[in-house]
């Protein structure tokens, strides 16, 4: 009887302690990852290329700021056919990504040697859409504690997207608001 006794609370403690004090599970790190694709011939004086994440979209050239931008990645080899990136590669020079809505992710080159938040100094090489239309930037959503994987960008460089706003375009809406004003 007493053998039995001691086999009973020995098999409720092992059914009971089950994982003992493990720690609750974290949460998914919110964030995103994709392949970029290279088609055509590299411009011999591309310096730097990077993805990029706009939180809010690219309407005029304040928008091109350190405060709009999310995401920043490694270094993109020069003349690489593909590139897998990530918003967690520990070489990414920012990533400050949250769930929620990005506006504008893409691939920019510059032919400076050094980083610069001047938008005249950037070209958008590709950019990540929703259903193949490379004109139109597709607005990535990352719901809460979600990690979106195949964020994926195609840079065809003998067809490059529409650049974001310019000076010109910022001076052609300035133009056109104060005409509503009159």
């Amino acid at each position: 009887m007493r053998a039995f006794a001691i086999i009973i609370i020995l098999l409720f403690l092992l059914i009971s302690c089950d994982k003992g004090l493990s720690p609750e599970l974290a949460e998914t790190k919110a964030g995103f990852s994709g392949t970029v694709t290279f088609i055509g011939n590299w411009n011999s004086e591309a310096k730097q290329t990077y993805v990029v994440a706009f939180k809010n979209p690219l309407l005029s050239i304040d928008d091109f700021s350190i405060f709009n931008l999310k995401f920043v990645s490694e270094l993109i080899p020069f003349g690489s056919s593909t590139y897998g990136y990530s918003t967690n590669d520990a070489g990414a020079v920012l990533s400050n990504i949250d769930s929620g809505d990005y506006s504008y992710v893409a691939v920019a080159q510059t032919i400076r040697d050094t980083l610069s938040l001047a938008r005249k100094d950037w070209i958008v090489a590709g950019i990540y859409t929703l259903e193949n239309n490379l004109t139109q930037p597709g607005i990535l959503n990352i719901p809460q504690g979600t990690f979106v994987e195949n964020i994926n960008i195609v840079c065809d460089f003998n067809n490059p997207p529409p650049q974001p706003p310019s000076e010109i375009n910022n001076l052609l809406k300035s133009f056109f608001e104060m005409k509503k004003i009159k």
